[in-house]
């Protein structure tokens, strides 16, 4: 016999208050919603996308560009890896780290300093 787990929702029954004037209403057990900070997120999260398509489409459509990273990628100079992703127009802080197969570039953004989000683009360069 197997005994299985299945995570569920159990709803949860809001109390009600009847009040003086005997009008319902329930207690509401959650922060009100301020959606400031969501919504500035993703107005950054655009920016690092512009920032993404830059440096994406910089590689695709100039072979020696992509020859240049993955060389400086090779002789492990993050220095120039970092100048040339730079040199593409990219804006936002970002960190490239790199091995035999692929590249990773990690753009993060900062909104009243706090990291408020971030984006990852993963390009392959060789088949294992």
């Amino acid at each position: 016999m197997y005994v299985v787990w299945v995570p569920c929702y159990v709803p949860f029954v809001y109390p009600t208050v009847y009040y003086h004037d005997h009008q319902r209403r329930s207690i509401r057990l959650y922060p009100e919603v301020d959606e400031d900070m969501f919504v500035q997120s993703a107005s950054e999260m655009e920016k690092l996308m512009d920032d993404a398509r830059k440096v994406v489409g910089r590689i695709s459509n100039s072979h020696d560009f992509a020859n240049d990273i993955m060389g400086a990628a090779q002789e492990s100079d993050q220095s120039k890896v970092n100048t040339l992703i730079r040199s593409s127009g990219v804006e936002s802080p970002f960190q490239a780290e790199y091995n035999p197969d692929q590249m990773k570039i990690h753009l993060s953004a900062s909104n009243q300093q706090v990291e408020c989000c971030q984006l990852t683009i993963v390009l392959r360069w060789r088949i294992q």
